[in-house]
């Protein structure tokens, strides 16, 4: 019973899986001439464009359509995911939800760093069969392309935006992105010339623009007093003053988003750290105590990271514990990502006790972000060979009434199962792998007119 043989049955694409999708013809939409592309998007050339699907049981309903796709994300299997996103070429009558099936799938392949599928799938519903993405669906392309160092490629279709797609609006998500990927690729000139622009034109230029603008000059030549600079501009962007303390009084009071200074001030206390100023970097960070204000999990996992990585141990536990106790007044302001982080590095430090004891405080919510941390500390113990820690985890992740096992987490025991040689038990997850795939994709004879 060999490794390679489980994961391809983990893959759905055995028999008894193909069977469940007999079933019966639609005729095909009609693609748009190939001449009128919509989006100036290159083709990989070793990817076969997309076909649609050749038979289906009745008119699509979009809504189920919708959360049968996200229900398949939610487990992480992408692949089944995307095959049954390829039927929203029939949903094109409830447009919207239509289009949420498109960013939906899309947006989870880029997660995922499977950026050649999200092109794919982009060229697929919006060039091949003409649906019409949200800006959501681009800037999820225009992050792809920008990591990838393909900025020329991501500029063409920002500038396609504002020349052809006047329904799609820019924001400052897109500008975001675009500033990021040119600070990443160390073009700050060019970063700066881009942004100069936006405000000219009064665009979506915020705190996140600007902060990769205050981070390409920390980075290339530590230029502080340029980065000051930008901050006070962000400052005077909000309130209208650069003054510190004008500047938190006006701002308190209008209900201004600390999140959004918090965040460039992590970006100020990394650069003092790189310059070995410790005490400059934490005088920084505790400007942000006395601040009542509502810290989201973006900014404190940015603390939490930059702590573990610059040795503030006891600050990032602090941290943490106080993240922890303010859950659930402030759902918000924790995530899986602020488990894992603090997980993680007890794993690195060879602390498993310590890492099961911080994952037992965690655990007690029944969410999709314990799905995650329970798939984590799964991998984790696997890796350390714990597999009867491991056993105990996932039976109970699996018992959980709110909770279904994704399919990394399934691999995870099926491969820590083949590797004590107990291919019995690895069958049997299997098994029980491909019965929650086929739950959640349900029978196609169930889906209703809408």
């Amino acid at each position: 019973m060999s490794l390679t043989r489980l994961r391809s049955g983990l893959s759905f694409s055995s028999p008894i899986y193909q069977l469940s999708r007999q079933v019966s013809s639609l005729p095909h939409p009609t693609p748009i001439s190939a001449t009128a592309v919509r989006f100036p998007l290159p083709r990989d050339p070793s990817s076969p464009p997309l076909t649609p699907p050749t038979r289906a049981k009745m008119v699509w309903c979009a809504t189920h359509l919708n959360t049968r796709v996200k229900l398949m994300i939610k487990m992480l299997n992408l692949d089944d995911a995307a095959e049954l996103s390829s039927y929203a070429i029939f949903t094109k009558r409830r447009q919207n939800v239509t289009t949420e099936i498109c960013e939906a799938i899309i947006g989870a392949m880029c997660k995922a760093k499977r950026y050649n599928d999200a092109l794919n799938l982009f060229h697929y519903f919006f060039n091949d069969y003409n649906l019409k993405p949200n800006i959501s669906c681009c800037n999820h392309i225009i992050g792809a392309l920008c990591e990838q160092n393909r900025l020329q490629e991501a500029f063409a279709l920002y500038g396609h935006l504002l020349e052809n797609a006047p329904f799609l609006r820019p924001n400052e998500d897109t500008h975001q992105l675009l500033a990021k990927g040119l600070v990443d690729a160390d073009k700050l000139q060019s970063a700066l010339h881009f942004v100069r622009r936006l405000m000219k034109k009064e665009d979506d230029v915020g705190s996140s623009v600007l902060n990769h603008l205050i981070r390409g000059h920390l980075k290339d030549d530590g230029d502080f007093t340029s980065a000051k600079r930008i901050f006070d501009v962000l400052k005077r962007k909000l309130v209208s003053s650069g003054d510190a303390q004008v500047f938190d009084l006006v701002f308190s009071f209008h209900g201004g988003d600390y999140n959004e200074i918090a965040v460039v001030k992590a970006t100020f206390m990394e650069f003092w750290f790189e310059q070995g100023n410790d005490k400059e970097a934490m005088e920084c960070y505790r400007t942000l105590a006395p601040k009542d204000f509502r810290m989201n999990a973006k900014t404190g996992n940015s603390l939490l990271q930059l702590f573990l990585k610059y040795g503030k141990k006891t600050e990032a536990w602090t941290l943490f514990n106080q993240m922890l106790e303010r859950r659930n007044a402030q759902p918000s302001g924790f995530d899986s990502e602020t488990c894992n982080i603090m997980v993680n590095e007890c794993f690195k430090l060879g602390e498993i006790s310590e890492a099961i004891k911080t994952f037992d405080k965690v655990k007690t919510v029944e969410d999709d972000e314990s799905q995650l941390c329970y798939g984590n500390i799964l991998a984790r113990l696997c890796e350390q060979g714990m597999l009867p820690e491991a056993e105990t985890y996932f039976a109970e992740m699996s018992s959980k009434q709110y909770l279904i096992p994704n399919i990394p987490s399934y691999r995870t025991m099926i491969d820590a199962y083949c590797k004590a040689a107990r291919f019995d038990d690895a069958f049997r997850v299997l098994d029980r792998a491909v019965e929650a795939n086929l739950k959640c994709v349900a029978t196609f004879s169930c889906l209703l007119y809408c």
